[in-house]
C-alpha cells in the first residue's frame, strides 16, 4: 500500500441476540457507542461506530441479534439485519464461545 493510502469499508457485526456484538463494537471503536445489557433486544436498530488503525478505518454496523420474527418488532429488527448484511463489504459473525454452534446460528 502506498504511503498516505487509506483503506476503509463497512463491517457488519451479526449473530444471535446477546453474543457480544455491542461489546465487540465498543472495544473495536475504543469508545462506548452501543448499549450493552444482559437483556435480549437491547440493540433494536443498527448502531454505527468507527474503528481506526494505521492506514485503515472500518465503519462498524452493530446489528440486532438475528432470530425468527415472533411479532412486528422482531420482524422489523430482522429486516434491518437482512438489509444491512446485504449492503456491507464484510460480515463478522459473532458467536458465544461458551455455547455450541446451533441451528439458530
Amino acid at each position: 500500500m502506498a504511503p498516505g493510502t487509506l483503506r476503509s469499508g463497512l463491517l457488519a457485526l451479526a449473530g444471535r441476540p446477546n453474543v457480544g456484538k455491542s461489546t465487540l463494537a465498543n472495544a473495536l471503536a475504543g469508545a462506548h457507542v452501543a448499549a450493552v445489557s444482559a437483556r435480549p433486544q437491547t440493540t433494536r436498530r443498527r448502531v454505527l461506530a468507527v474503528a481506526r488503525g494505521d492506514g485503515w478505518q472500518a465503519v462498524l454496523l452493530d446489528l440486532p441479534g438475528f432470530q425468527r420474527p415472533a411479532d412486528r418488532l422482531t420482524e422489523r429488527m430482522q429486516d434491518t439485519v437482512d438489509r444491512t448484511v446485504a449492503d456491507t463489504d464484510a460480515v463478522l459473525f459473532v458467536l458465544n464461545a461458551a455455547e455450541e454452534v446451533g441451528r439458530g446460528d
